[in-house]
């Protein structure tokens, strides 16, 4: 059996543990306060988590597509509204796309798409896959409707006065033999209804 004093010595010598390992930090160093995080240090978990960020809202511009009327004598426009950041592109593809509206008709050979359009000043070069001549079936007419579709449809930008066809970056002498299309085109007259 422990005496008195056994009994005192063992209590004096746990409290002075417990003392002791209450001044301890996280890292064992006795005498020293716990560290506080610093005002730029953010918890583990913060630093790893994504912060939601709210989707970009694409700003839309409208613009007027012209496509051939039935007849093949003029041509009709329909308002559409395309992605404001590429709406060269947009407008020469949704054109290319084609039309439910009633009374007008596509133009552009099946398979055929915008590769791009390039805009250098007042010129608008909208490049096309190698379908748009090796698919066209139409004739001189077909022809004069396309490039005036295409024209009409790029001069509705005030910027763009002047229109140029390419195929895959090439330059074309014509699409289909009947139109010489080497050349810049500006907006025609007398076509659109």
């Amino acid at each position: 059996m422990m005496n008195r004093t056994g009994k005192a010595a063992a209590a004096a010598i746990m409290a002075s543990l417990l003392l002791l390992t209450a001044g301890c930090e996280e890292t064992g160093k006795p005498g020293q306060p716990p560290a506080t995080p610093s005002a730029t240090s953010k918890p583990a978990q913060q630093q790893n988590t994504p912060v939601p960020t709210k989707p970009a809202v694409s700003e839309k511009t409208e613009v007027k597509l012209y496509f051939p009327n039935e007849a093949g004598d003029g041509l009709g426009a329909v308002k559409v509204n395309v992605p404001a950041e590429d709406k060269y592109t947009a407008a020469a593809k949704e054109l290319v796309a084609g039309t439910k509206e009633p009374g007008l008709t596509d133009i552009f050979p099946k398979g055929v798409k915008v590769l791009g359009v390039k805009v250098e000043g007042d010129l608008a070069i909208v490049d096309f896959s190698k379908e748009l001549t090796h698919k066209f079936v139409g004739g001189s007419t077909g022809e004069q409707m396309l490039v005036s579709a295409l024209v009409n449809t790029m001069t509705e930008f005030p910027e763009i006065e002047r229109v140029l066809i390419t195929v895959e970056g090439q330059r074309i002498e014509t699409i289909a033999g009947h139109l010489d299309t080497s050349e810049p085109f500006t907006r025609p007259t007398g076509l659109v209804q």
